[in-house]
């Protein structure tokens, strides 16, 4: 590790040497002010020296990447040819891993027709809720019974005070008729008593006739004011009865609808039945809650035994596996991996020879330019030689400096 640590250190130390070298010649070059043929042939050939580099460059970043690629190769290789116990070890290990995140995916997109609010407030009751339901739900039905109750008693109330007023009214009309017949009588002994005194006529019978009607009517009238005497008390009594039970019932609706409001509000519902469905939801959703936490801790616990088993396998990078989950178990998943990867590696392959093209290309353009003029600045020779060594890149005709 320490050798190739210090090559990449001397390696760019002379590349800062380079450029060092490459801003003080194009300094010379253009503090000389001549524009003649050298001068612009050194530019160009210090310019090749700088493609040379960045092509030199690029061809160790394909060559890294070269390299990583044959590893995955040479760890799909491992993979493949492992032993059938651990390579079946290796199978089920990574489809359980497939199977948990997939459950756990499902139980993410599981939507609970709860609130938020309802969720934090039962779970606050949740030892209580099966009481709490039964409760809110006797007291629906106890309001509905209260609530037909009263719906009653407004009904005889009703009919008791109809009662009482019709008999106030029967009771005026026998008094208007008492004074009526009484009046009668009166004018009846009047008339009668002025035909005797004026005719001598013997109206005795007529008198007697007079008062036995009067007593029979006034008797009839007795009898029926004490008859509707009787009604309208007993009427009395029923409708206070009445008032006095609707008002017993009243406070008991009223107690009873409180407390209903009261479950309604703190729920957030409109019934014990839509409480009695939010309940079942609250254990759904506490259910996946729970079925998550287990498939989590099993997904970490499988997890951490795939990277042991890979990491048992001496790979390149087992790390990388871990997000190839599929490729372990499918067979054609991993063979077309193997296939993209070669695919990639002849890709790099092809870059490299063009990179190798191109700067052997311009190396070989600066010794033709070389050698076909003589007169430079000391740095050029300098330069070129350090970019061969730096590069690898040599001359054909073993130029001296």
């Amino acid at each position: 590790m320490g050798f190739f640590f210090n090559n990449k250190k001397k390696k760019e130390e002379r590349a800062a040497r380079i450029d060092d070298a490459f801003n003080r010649v194009y300094t010379q070059i253009e503090g000389l002010g001549s524009v003649d043929d050298p001068k612009k042939l050194e530019r160009y050939i210090l310019d090749s020296c700088e493609q040379i580099i960045a092509s030199t460059k690029a061809m160790e970043r394909q060559k890294l990447e070269y390299r990583i690629v044959t590893r995955y190769l040479n760890d799909i290789k491992t993979i493949e040819n492992l032993p059938k116990d651990k390579a079946k070890d290796l199978r089920s290990t990574a489809s359980k891993i497939v199977e948990l995140e997939e459950n756990l995916v499902n139980a993410r997109a599981i939507q609970r027709n709860i609130s938020d609010e309802q969720f934090e407030v039962i779970s606050e009751e949740e030892d209580n809720m099966p009481e709490i339901i039964n409760r809110f739900t006797s007291d629906e039905i106890y309001q509905a019974k209260l609530k037909r109750n009263l719906s009653y008693l407004e009904g005889e109330k009703s009919r008791w005070e109809i009662e009482r007023e019709e008999l106030q009214y029967q009771v005026k009309l026998f008094r208007r008729m008492a004074v009526a017949i009484m009046v009668s009588f009166m004018t009846l002994i009047i008339l009668l008593v002025t035909m005797n005194t004026a005719t001598d006529v013997d109206i005795s019978i007529w008198v007697f006739a007079v008062l036995f009607i009067c007593a029979v009517s006034g008797f009839i009238v007795f009898l029926r004011q004490n008859k509707i005497a009787r009604e309208k008390k007993f009427a009395i009594i029923h409708l206070n009865q009445s008032i006095s039970m609707l008002n017993v019932e009243r406070m008991k609706y009223v107690n009873v609808t409180n407390s209903v409001e009261y479950s309604k509000d703190k729920y957030y519902v409109n019934n014990a039945a839509e409480l009695q469905y939010v309940w079942e939801q609250y254990q759904d959703k506490v259910r996946d809650q729970i079925r998550y936490l287990e498939n989590n801790e099993d997904l970490e616990f499988y997890s951490n035994k795939l990277a042991s088993i890979l990491a048992s396998l001496g790979l390149a990078d087992d790390k990388i596996w871990i997000n190839q989950i599929n490729a372990l178990i499918d067979r054609q998943e991993m063979a077309d991996c193997r296939h993209r990867l070669v695919t990639r590696r002849k890709k790099i392959r092809e870059r490299l020879e063009d990179h190798r093209r191109i700067v052997q290309e311009e190396r070989d353009e600066i010794d033709r330019l070389m050698i076909s003029h003589e007169h430079y600045l000391p740095e050029i020779q300098e330069i070129i030689k350090s970019v061969d060594k730096l590069c690898g890149t040599s001359s054909s005709n073993k130029l001296d400096a």
